[in-house]
């Protein structure tokens, strides 16, 4: 019985329909590399919409990626852990970035307008 249990589990999982809604026609689309679950940093503001994405790192040490507002008022509790595929939902431009390397740093003035590295 175990083992009719864990194959059906098993093949619910390879074809994806486990946990599947009918109106996934919605959702982002998602380019990066990293597993959509790979932790990043992004600030308060950010995570509540109330400002956008103008600035981007791809940390270098340890290859987090960061997705701030640009602004100076951050304090260390404005900074908040949120999944990769979290943050290309709250900014689908965001996808545009999935080949940026190491290292490396982008903004942008307006949320409209494209990224600079």
């Amino acid at each position: 019985m175990k083992r009719i249990i864990l194959s059906t589990l098993l093949t619910l999982t390879m074809f994806n329909l486990f946990g599947q809604k009918k109106s996934d026609t919605n959702k982002s689309e998602y380019k990066f590399k990293e597993a959509e679950n790979t932790a990043c940093f992004v600030c308060d503001h950010v995570l509540s919409k109330q400002r956008p994405i103008l600035y981007v790192a791809h940390d270098k040490e340890d290859g987090s990626w960061q997705f701030l507002c640009g602004q100076d008022d951050h304090t260390e509790a404005s900074a908040k852990i949120i999944s990769l595929k979290n943050a290309t939902v709250i900014d689908t431009t965001i996808n545009d970035l999935y080949e940026m390397p190491l290292g490396v740093g982008a903004e942008r003035k307006f949320a409209s307008s494209g990224v600079d590295a």
